[in-house]
C-alpha cells in the first residue's frame, strides 16, 4: 500500500503547469506513462553475442517517423513485422541494476540492448529494412543495490539514491563510459538517453513536489536527505558531462518544467527555469543533442491550456523548434497516453509535426498502431520523417 501511495504521488505530479508563471506548489509536468512503476525483466540471453565494429566515423542518424516506445511490446515471433516495416524505430527500456550488479563492474552482456540489436539485424537480413534503436537507461529506484547502499533516502518504502552526491555521479559516469565502449560503434544504436537524475522515469527534471500535505511530506524527506536546489541543478549538469564518452551516438534529454524546493520546502515549477538546462545541454553537444518531451498532446487533452498559446508546454516546444532552426538539434516527442491526449491520436501527431519532431514515440504496442491511426498512419509517418 505504501509503494502504491508513492506511485500515486508521482502520478499526481503529472499535471502540467497552469499557464506560464513561476508558481508555488503546483503539480509537476509529467506523463502518466513515465509515472508508472516499471518492472525489470532481469532477462539475459547468454547466447546473444554482439560484435562491435572497429571503426565508425561521424554522427549517427536520428530515429525518424513514428516509432515504438517499448521493445518489449514487439512480438518476437514476428506478428508485428509488417507494422515495424512502417514504424521502423524502437526504444529500449534498460534498468541500471540489471546491467551493472557489481560496483565498477563490467556491463552484463546478453542484456536487453544486445537482444534488440540481434533482433534488428535479423529483421534487416529478412526484410532489408534497418531498425534504429534508442536506449533509455532508468536510474533512480532502478539503480543497483551497491549504489543505493552508498547513499539513499526512503519514500514510502522506496529507496532512492542521493543522485546529487559524488558517489552517484561518479558511478553514472562509469556506467556511461562502459556502455559507450561497447555500443558507441554499433550502428544500430542511434541514440542514448541521459536520465541520471530521474526518480522512476528517465526524466531528469521531474520531482514529486507540490503544495498538498503528501507532497510537502515528500519534500521534507528530500530536504532531510540533503537536497538543495543548487545540488539538484548541478547534478543535472554533471549528468550531461557524464555522457561525453559517446562520440558517434546521439544523446537525448527529456525536458519538462523545472521543479525545485527552496530551503523552506516551498515547491516551484517553471518552464523558464528549464531554458538554462536546455542551453547548457545544447551548447555542450551541438548537433549531437536531441531535445524533447514525454507528454505530447493537443489543447483538448488533460491540462490542455498548458499546450495553448502562452502555456508552459507551448513555450517549451517553441523553444525546441527555435533550437532546431538555429543550431540543428533533433527534436523528439513521446505522446501522452490515449486517456490524457483527450482526442484521436492523429491531431496529436499533427502537433508534433508542427513543432518539428524528427520522430514521435507512439503510446501503445505495434498491434494497436493501425487501430489508433487508421489510414492516416502511412501519410503521418511520412510527414514526420520529412521533418
Amino acid at each position: 500500500m505504501k509503494k502504491l501511495l508513492f506511485a500515486v504521488l508521482l502520478i499526481s505530479s503529472c499535471a502540467p503547469a497552469q499557464q506560464n508563471k513561476t508558481r508555488k506548489g503546483k503539480n509537476p509536468n509529467k506523463t502518466a506513462k513515465s509515472a508508472q512503476v516499471l518492472q525489470t525483466s532481469g532477462t539475459v540471453d547468454p547466447n546473444v553475442k554482439i560484435e562491435t565494429p572497429s571503426n565508425f566515423d561521424g554522427l549517427k542518424q536520428p530515429l525518424k517517423g513514428l516509432v515504438c516506445r517499448d521493445y518489449d511490446r514487439i512480438d518476437p515471433a514476428g506478428s508485428d513485422d509488417n507494422m515495424m516495416k512502417i514504424t521502423n524505430g524502437v526504444i529500449i527500456q534498460l534498468y541500471w541494476k540489471d546491467i551493472q550488479p557489481t560496483e565498477n563492474g563490467a556491463i552484463v552482456r546478453g542484456n536487453r540492448v544486445d537482444q534488440a540489436i540481434d533482433w534488428a539485424r535479423k529483421f534487416k537480413a529478412k526484410y532489408g529494412i534497418e531498425i534504429p534503436i534508442k536506449v533509455r537507461l532508468y536510474c533512480g529506484v532502478y539503480s543497483p543495490d551497491w549504489l543505493i547502499k552508498k547513499g539513499s533516502f526512503t519514500i514510502l518504502d522506496e529507496k532512492l539514491p542521493k543522485y546529487w552526491e559524488p558517489a552517484f555521479l561518479t558511478a553514472f559516469a562509469d556506467v556511461q563510459q562502459k556502455l559507450a565502449a561497447i555500443y558507441d560503434n554499433i550502428p544500430e544504436i542511434s541514440e542514448v538517453v541521459d536520465g541520471a537524475t530521474g526518480l522512476k522515469s528517465a526524466e531528469n527534471l521531474i520531482r514529486p513536489f507540490g503544495d498538498n500535505a503528501r507532497k510537502q511530506q515528500v519534500g521534507d524527506i528530500f530536504l532531510q536527505a540533503g537536497y538543495t536546489k543548487q545540488n539538484d541543478s548541478l547534478a543535472i549538469i554533471k549528468s550531461y558531462q557524464a555522457m561525453k564518452p559517446w562520440k558517434h551516438t546521439l544523446i537525448s534529454v527529456c525536458f519538462s518544467s523545472y521543479q525545485y524546493l527552496d530551503s523552506k520546502g516551498n515547491a516551484y515549477e517553471t518552464a523558464e527555469g528549464t531554458i538554462p538546462f536546455i542551453n547548457s545541454f545544447v551548447n555542450m553537444y551541438g548537433k549531437q543533442a536531441v531535445v524533447g518531451n514525454n507528454g505530447l498532446r493537443t489543447t483538448a487533452g488533460s491540462h490542455g491550456e498548458d499546450f495553448a498559446e502562452g502555456g508552459e508546454r507551448y513555450k517549451l516546444y517553441n523553444y525546441f523548434k527555435k533550437l532546431k532552426e538555429e543550431k540543428g538539434v533533433t527534436i523528439y516527442f513521446q505522446t501522452s497516453t490515449t486517456k490524457r491526449s483527450g482526442s484521436e491520436l492523429s491531431p496529436v501527431i499533427e502537433e508534433g509535426i508542427k513543432y518539428g519532431a524528427a520522430y514521435i514515440e507512439l503510446p501503445t504496442g505495434p498491434k494497436q498502431f493501425r487501430e489508433l491511426l487508421g489510414n492516416q498512419l502511412e501519410p503521418l509517418n511520412k510527414r514526420v520523417k520529412a521533418n
